[in-house]
């Protein structure tokens, strides 16, 4: 697995590194074959679609492939699993009501159309033979793993995918075989590549996540008339929108004309108590998202565990200072009193304090954090980060061919 984690270019390119990325120097978006490079058939396998970053973030790096010259392809299930059995009540519950509060979300999900070739899998979940050969087949949920992992040879080269730490799912035990599977591995931020090297003993290439900037990105502007404070809203208590909404209370006791601007695909839950001058936009349209994040002074990244936070970086493109917790991925571009602050997990009363920090700044130290954060977002690019993918699958395709085994051997369906 050494071999494959060297991520070496294709060609003889000289490279640089940016952060803990290696980037080829070939142009961003420049096709493989334009470089010198093969064409590489790939299967990414994804989990039932819905709003997810994770999700989007897959959909874009292979969209971002695809401009490279390569053929990929995204597989997916469009079946919900089955109900547990009724003889377990509380399980029972808990997952019809989490289908309910879905069934508003019925067509709201980032696979609805993509330049890759999407093959949609009418059951809940994915096997070999739904998927074509390949010479590298990608998998990013620890599940979609766990499965991919037993395919036959002919799907390629196993990848796994890493965008967040997996091990508060209930599944912990299986979710930690997944993380020592002796496959490539590549992760989206340098906090995931400790986690794998420290917890695991497993090294990891860092691909970091990139912003569409076809969709996001700001002029640069200045602070708000009234002081407006942006989150995203997900009801999942490691998103941490309890710690959100009680740091912006407090907030709101020094600063009482403090309004809040949030999205989300949910609707908020009883227990999240809201704060005053509260503006929620339930399920916006994509186009619309940008806008929400320029409205903002500060943008608050509450989460507990984060493999990187899309939205976190999505708002610093637009020009937000940043207030996030140490979760994990943020530390990749927050940096503590340049373009935003850090602080503790859970911990509402700093994140207050830092908060205000943000909306009583100056105009001109605002105005640096605010070019600072974009700055730092142009540092994340969908294109240049396929480059580095590209190489890094070229280099796992050439480890098997020296081990003398097959990648186009013919195989049939499994079903």
């Amino acid at each position: 697995m050494e071999r494959w984690l060297a991520a070496r270019t294709c060609c003889s390119n000289h490279r640089m590194k940016a952060g803990n990325a290696i980037i080829p120097s070939t142009e961003p978006g420049t096709p493989a074959a334009a470089a010198g490079c093969r064409k590489l058939r790939i299967n990414y396998v994804l989990p039932l679609p819905n709003m997810s970053g994770g999700v989007k973030s897959s959909r874009l790096i292979a969209e971002a492939m695809v401009r490279r010259g390569h053929d990929v392809r995204l597989v997916f299930p469009v079946k919900l699993h089955p109900l547990p059995s009724i003889l377990h009540p509380r399980t029972w519950i808990k997952v019809v009501w989490k289908r309910l509060r879905l069934l508003g979300q019925a067509n709201q999900h980032h696979l609805v159309q993509s330049i890759a070739q999407m093959i949609p899998v009418r059951r809940h979940f994915v096997d070999a033979g739904d998927a074509p050969d390949a010479d590298v087949t990608i998998a990013s949920w620890w599940a979609t793993m766990e499965s991919v992992a037993g395919w036959p040879d002919c799907k390629g080269v196993k990848v796994h995918y890493i965008r967040g730490y997996e091990v508060f799912h209930h599944q912990r035990t299986r979710v930690e075989a997944v993380y020592r599977l002796d496959v490539a591995k590549v992760v989206i931020g340098s906090w995931m590549r400790r986690v794998m090297q420290e917890q695991y003993g497993m090294d990891a290439v860092v691909i970091p996540n990139g912003i569409d900037w076809s969709q996001f990105g700001s002029n640069r502007r200045s602070k708000s008339p009234r002081p407006t404070v942006g989150v995203v809203y997900v009801p999942t208590h490691l998103k941490g929108a309890h710690t959100a909404f009680e740091a912006i209370r407090i907030v709101q006791r020094t600063l009482p004309q403090t309004r809040v601007v949030s999205f989300g695909v949910s609707r908020i839950l009883r227990q999240h108590k809201i704060p005053a001058n509260f503006s929620f936009c339930y399920q916006p349209a994509q186009n619309d998202i940008a806008g929400i994040y320029r409205s903002a002074d500060c943008w608050i990244v509450p989460s507990i565990s984060e493999g990187l936070s899309m939205p976190g970086l999505e708002a610093a493109a637009c020009r937000c200072p940043i207030v996030a917790t140490r979760c994990g991925g943020t530390e990749d571009y927050v940096r503590d009193g340049v373009n935003g602050y850090l602080v503790p997990v859970e911990d509402p009363h700093q994140m207050a304090d830092r908060i205000i920090d943000v909306l009583q700044a100056r105009d001109e130290q605002w105005g640096q954090m605010s070019e600072a954060s974009y700055g730092i977002a142009q540092l994340f690019n969908w294109d240049r980060s396929a480059a580095l993918l590209e190489a890094v699958l070229l280099e796992a395709v050439d480890g098997r061919r020296s081990g003398a085994v097959s990648l186009r051997a013919p195989c049939g369906r499994s079903d």
